[in-house]
């Protein structure tokens, strides 16, 4: 109760770095207590939230352990952050970088904008080691389309107002529903925090009869709906100023890849999303081009019409370079040489 109070009267402080922050003290103390036993050959911390960091960095520092420190998405270049978010957080990631052992990222794009900031001896502690999806989840036995059923799309994840979100999406299935009516030839879902507030939107453009909205369920419901699309979508946010390519790579396009579906990729045409889903053999087009997905809809109502919506030839040998068993190996390698 009274650190909600403070959040409320101060919300400013979730700025250092996360609202996790006030357990950072509490489990560096922890970490401390165990290590004392001895036997640790190092410590591996994982970002988000951003404050597991700042406990890495005050056991390293307790301890002389070796620590790999372990980047989801780009901290203190993030196009999520504010102004002032970035400065605070500056401080702190360069404090992470100096110091770790060895630093993970999972895309070669976030690895270059991280650390384009540092000295270049720095760039030696990087190593790359991508989201990996549960090979033990099989995709489904293929069926046969039924020509007369709309075209399932789905995405599932989160949006970010402003910054990620469906409207231009939206705005291609307007236009598309403007010249023929897409009630009974598309079917399209999200699911995840945050859909259901464009869903208003969605009937203000004429679009609401079969565009549907879920708010957040469990991992296992998510997979259950995206098993059920006939094409899985991907929406990434427009790439950064000038010719920065789109650094991220949504873990939920790792998690289709079991699935063996088609997936549409809404992204940058410079970026990590794009990079993938190219050598898996699927569709992108930029965020900012609703006429240019509107037409990469209508291809993939054609396909599916004509009985040639399939994945491509090169699809299950891309997506099993993102096999949690090959992923874990090289974790467990980047891990050994640090500790080494």
């Amino acid at each position: 109760m009274p650190v909600r109070i403070g959040w409320r009267l101060a919300p400013w402080l979730r700025d250092y770095p996360d609202s996790t922050r006030v357990w950072v003290s509490r489990a560096t103390r922890a970490a401390l207590d165990v290590s004392a036993a001895g036997g640790f050959a190092g410590l591996i911390t994982f970002a988000q939230p951003w404050s597991d960091h700042l406990v890495g960095l005050r056991v390293h520092r307790a301890t002389k352990l070796p620590w790999v420190a372990h980047f989801s998405d780009p901290w203190s270049d993030s196009p999520y952050a504010t102004r002032r978010q970035r400065s605070i957080w500056k401080r702190m990631e360069a404090d992470v970088v100096r110091e770790a052992s060895a630093l993970i990222f999972v895309t070669e794009e976030t690895a270059d904008l991280a650390m384009a900031k540092y000295p270049e001896a720095w760039r030696k502690k990087v190593a790359v080691v991508p989201h990996g999806f549960d090979s033990g989840l099989a995709a489904a036995a293929p069926r046969a389309r039924d020509p007369h059923r709309p075209l399932r799309l789905v995405h599932t994840g989160r949006f970010y107002s402003g910054v990620r979100t469906p409207m231009t999406l939206l705005r291609a299935l307007a236009r598309l529903n403007q010249r023929e009516s897409m009630s009974g030839v598309l079917d399209v879902t999200f699911v995840g925090p945050h859909t259901t507030e464009f869903e208003r939107d969605a009937v203000a453009m004429g679009v609401g009869s079969f565009v549907r909205f879920r708010g957040r369920v469990s991992p296992a419901e998510a997979t259950a709906i995206a098993s059920e699309a006939d094409v899985l979508l991907v929406i990434d946010a427009p790439g950064g100023p000038g010719d920065r390519p789109s650094v991220f790579l949504p873990s939920k396009l790792v998690d289709y890849l079991p699935l063996r579906k088609p997936i549409l990729g809404i992204t940058p045409d410079a970026g990590a999303s794009a990079r993938v889903l190219g050598r898996l053999g699927c569709p992108t087009v930029s965020p900012a081009d609703p006429a240019a997905i509107a037409s990469a809809i209508s291809d993939l109502v054609r396909r599916s019409r004509e009985g040639t919506l399939d994945v491509a030839a090169s699809f299950d040998e891309v997506a099993a370079e993102f096999d949690i068993r090959r992923t874990a190996r090289l974790l467990h390698d980047v891990m050994i040489r640090a500790f080494a």
